[in-house]
């Protein structure tokens, strides 16, 4: 199934629309603005009727909501619709916040899968006939651990190469662990490329799409000044508060 698209951008490069049931990787550098790609997708399937689980790793809930809602989704639109998975690797496992959120130490893989699970069976209370997307971002940071490092990369690996029954957009740093993110690059179905330019514009590029023509034009990303200054100083929090946290497991 292919999903048409609106904004103008992404027609450009994606003239049919975007397939379902498949995994998409944005791989780029450090302050390239990826989560915000993998929000502007988010947003366009939520606006088609889809369902999506938000997994995040560097960011918060209140940052998620303010950053959608200035990409013009208001999350709060798409009750039923929209679930929320926080990496907090402080705690064992799996801390429930609200039916809609919860906290998960999903560095290890196995609450990662149950992490997923609970959002699978709250989002299957509400119907959809494009499904559900997870969206995650910053994912290598995972890769820190001594402990699960290795294991939740093949978790991922393996998601990206096997499970068809979700649509799956997550994307990487390649400033670390680049042996590992090429690992993902090859096992996804669907593979872009960003980057940024000072002062502050993000370029996006296909390298490949399953089962829907594309573009390979490097296209920029109409997005304002403020939420790409606000997107790098997220970042930069994120891994300064995360990575020794992560590095403890």
């Amino acid at each position: 199934m292919i999903v048409k698209l609106d904004a103008e951008w992404l027609k450009r490069i994606l003239p049919k629309g975007f397939p379902t049931n498949t995994s998409t990787l944005v791989s780029g550098p450090g302050g390239s603005g990826k989560p915000l790609i993998g929000y502007i997708f988010a947003s366009e399937w939520l606006r088609r009727g889809g369902r999506v689980a938000f997994i995040l790793t560097s960011t918060t809930l209140e940052y998620l909501t303010n950053t959608m809602g200035l990409l013009g989704t208001d999350l709060d639109d798409y009750y039923g619709k929209v679930f929320t998975i926080e990496l907090d690797p402080t705690i064992e496992g799996i801390e429930i916040v609200k039916d809609d959120h919860i906290r998960a130490n999903f560095v290890k893989p196995d609450v990662w899968d149950e992490a997923l699970s609970l959002a699978n069976i709250y989002l299957s209370n509400t119907p959809s006939e494009l499904g559900t997307m997870v969206v995650g971002a910053a994912l290598n940071l995972l890769f820190f651990s001594p402990t699960y490092g290795r294991a939740i990369h093949e978790k991922i690996k393996g998601t990206l190469a096997v499970d068809k029954k979700k649509t799956y957009f997550f994307a990487v740093n390649t400033d670390v662990f680049k042996d590992m993110v090429e690992e993902l690059e090859k096992a996804a179905d669907n593979l872009m490329f960003s980057r940024s330019e000072k002062p502050m514009r993000l370029f996006l590029r296909i390298e490949r799409i399953k089962g829907a023509p594309f573009s390979k034009e490097e296209v920029e990303v109409p997005l304002s000044r403020e939420i790409l200054e606000e997107i790098r100083r997220e970042a930069e929090r994120g891994k300064k508060n995360l990575i020794p946290a992560i590095k403890r497991l």
